[in-house]
């Protein structure tokens, strides 16, 4: 008994938890041991990020005998509390990724990843000689070595995320907590997050694993727990999801079908295009000399590794930069100068992970989705009648109606996703851009995703979109754009 007690971590006893008089976790049992390796999975909103909460400490069961036990086995004395564990349990999950994001406080990559020995959004310490030392070991195996003098917030998602899976790692801890971690992630680092964590596990590590995509379950990984509806239960592990093309097939048909439509009209024209990002004491140069022409009825993907500056192309369509003097934007046939931006972004749809950071955590999800119709960050005035009902009826089409009256701030990552992508479609935009769209979506919610997007289509909108995946992008996908280090391959 007494071995047996020595390799539990964690152990959860009837847990329950209830936010905004809504029960997420029914009587919950769960035991986490030394070394175990745990895949976690559910529909979107089943209760896995709350439970993942729970299991790392950064949220408190329901109090009193109700909200049951959580005990940790970390030292040799159990405790109820994660206090004093700073550094021996990491956490990462897109909520915590979207709290660096809303630092008001610029921080370089060096520092986020250093803020892992302590477990703080800041660096409120002086890190000694050896922990800089292995932060700069942790980088150089993630991939990150070029950009660790950079500022966090001039980053590509993909590259904000490994570098917050170099801070989860760098600590070495004994519980590694991570709540879809691949999302945004090229094929390259995946493999190289891939590594860390399995070298983890083999040092006695134990790993919690959160995903909707069990085509990058780690070969760790060998005990599954499945959240339905607040409840939890182990379960087989899941067959791999089978992807039936590639991006290489994708890039094949598209220069299959690739036959210029010159006497087409252009629906977005660069030329010698370039973007810098930053503010007014420093800017990098993200997209180079770009020229490039979307003519009427094509579908591109974007298709580039992390920091290859997809994300920056997609949000300099959408006017979220602007293109350097020399270089020329024409949406929709016209100059900027001619065509003022709000009218530019009545005609456009968006999703990205940057958008879902810019809402208050209590405007009502119905709101969001309304905004679309004012192309806005928020409202700027009340939505009429008419379009709380298409706002409404587009949530349905993606079974997330449920959702209308939740606060923003309730939502899970997967939840929030939904409802941003009723928001791009429920106005009929001419032209729908989609970066990493399918992130955070279970199979499901994907496939009812990827049929609305074809509805669309056949009603005249154009689409681009940014993916690492070949399951995410639509197959009638007919043009590809390839980008390496902000320029044109």
């Amino acid at each position: 008994m007494s071995g047996k007690i020595a390799r539990q971590l964690v152990e959860l006893c009837q847990i329950n938890l209830t936010l905004d008089r809504r029960p997420v976790l029914r009587e919950v049992n769960w035991t986490v041991q030394r070394g175990e390796g745990w895949l976690v999975t559910g529909a979107n909103g089943a209760g896995k990020t709350s439970l993942l909460r729970i299991l790392s400490g950064q949220t408190w069961p329901d109090s009193g005998k109700r909200g049951g036990e959580r005990i940790y086995h970390f030292d040799k004395k159990p405790s109820a509390s994660p206090i004093g564990l700073e550094g021996r349990i990491a956490w990462l999950s897109p909520e915590a990724h979207q709290r660096f994001v809303r630092l008001e406080t610029p921080a370089l990559v060096s520092d986020v990843i250093l803020t892992g020995f302590a477990n703080t959004l800041l660096l409120t310490h002086r890190p000694t000689a050896a922990q800089r030392a292995a932060a700069r070991i942790m980088a150089h195996k993630l991939g990150l070595t070029k950009i660790w003098p950079r500022p966090f917030a001039e980053l590509s998602q993909g590259q904000q995320r490994l570098v917050l899976l170099a801070r989860a790692l760098v600590a070495k801890p004994r519980l590694l907590v991570l709540d879809e971690f691949s999302d945004g992630l090229d094929h390259a680092a995946r493999a190289r997050v891939g590594a860390a964590i399995i070298q983890r596990l083999r040092a006695g590590a134990a790993v919690v694993v959160a995903t909707h995509r069990t085509s990058d379950v780690l070969p760790g990984l060998s005990r599954h727990l499945q959240i339905n509806l607040g409840l939890a239960n182990e379960v087989l592990m899941p067959a791999k999801e089978k992807v039936g093309t590639s991006l290489r097939d994708v890039r094949s048909k598209a220069k299959r079908s690739a036959v210029e439509s010159q006497s087409s009209p252009l629906v977005l024209e660069f030329r010698d295009a370039s973007v810098y990002v930053g503010d007014h004491l420093r800017t990098t140069r993200i997209l180079h000399n770009i020229t490039w022409k979307v003519h009427a009825g094509e579908h591109w993907a974007v298709l580039g590794a992390n920091g290859s500056g997809k994300s920056t192309l997609l949000r300099t369509i959408y006017g979220d930069w602007p293109v350097a003097r020399g270089g020329v934007l024409r949406r929709f046939g016209k100059d900027e100068r001619l065509l003022p931006l709000p009218e530019a972004r009545r005609r456009m749809g968006y999703v990205s992970p940057a958008l879902q950071h810019h809402y208050a955590a209590d405007a009502s999800v119905v709101e969001v989705v309304a905004s679309g119709f004012q192309s806005t960050y928020g409202l700027l005035r009340k939505p009429t009648q008419t379009e709380f009902k298409k706002a409404i009826d587009e949530m349905r089409k993606l079974r997330a109606s449920h959702l209308a009256n939740r606060r923003w701030g309730e939502l899970s990552f997967g939840e929030a996703r939904l409802a941003l992508l009723a928001r791009a479609l429920a106005p009929r935009p001419k032209l729908l851009l989609l970066d990493e769209p399918c992130d955070g979506l279970s199979p499901t919610a994907r496939q009812r995703f990827l049929r609305a997007i074809a509805g669309a289509t056949r009603q005249g909108t154009q689409v681009i979109i940014a993916a690492h995946r070949a399951e995410d992008l639509p197959s009638w996908v007919n043009r590809v754009l390839r980008l390496q280090d902000g320029r044109i391959i």
